[in-house]
């Protein structure tokens, strides 16, 4: 038997190698190796799922901020956009440099020039995001073989104490 202990993860470790760390609980109970290793692979599972949600909220996040960009990007090149609104969205927002983009919007050409700042920031989120779907999955497949792991070894730990159960 192992002495009972709590499971934690280390959050200053990097994603792919999150440590487990053991505190001991000094309970007198003990825990068997195969209780031990299923604790760890849940409480792994359920750290991924925890950054699973943190990926989905900020993809929410890039996704409402890509819609918002581009109703703009359309007001401007239509002529219709509250220019004044519109920048102050995209440079404290999108982060694009407000010397790159005209004062006004009261000519095609700085129309079109706003607009190819703009498409080219949207752009560059669009990437961002396929990028943040990309690791989001590898978390969930991460999430799923923990999972999956620990089935196992419930499903093992069951099979052999019914073989030790039979055989006496």
């Amino acid at each position: 038997m192992i002495e009972a202990v709590q499971i934690a993860v280390n959050n200053n470790a990097p994603v792919a190698s999150s440590a487990i760390l053991l505190y001991s609980t000094g309970v007198a109970e003990g825990l068997t190796l195969g209780q031990l290793a299923i604790a760890v692979c849940v409480r792994h599972a359920a750290v991924l799922e925890a950054q699973s949600v943190v990926k989905m909220n900020q993809m929410t996040s890039s996704a409402n901020m890509l819609e918002t960009a581009s109703g703009y990007m359309e007001g401007v090149a239509a002529g219709t956009a509250v220019w004044a609104e519109a920048k102050s969205f995209l440079v404290g927002t999108l982060g694009l440099d407000a010397s790159t983009l005209p004062d006004d919007i009261d000519t095609y050409a700085k129309r079109m020039s706003a607009v190819d700042k703009i498409k080219g920031r949207l752009d560059l989120l669009s990437q961002s995001q396929q990028q943040d779907m990309i690791d989001l999955q590898s978390i969930i497949s991460k999430r799923d073989v923990a999972f999956s792991a620990s089935t196992n070894l419930v499903r093992s730990l069951g099979n052999s104490m019914g073989a030790n159960a039979s055989n006496f």
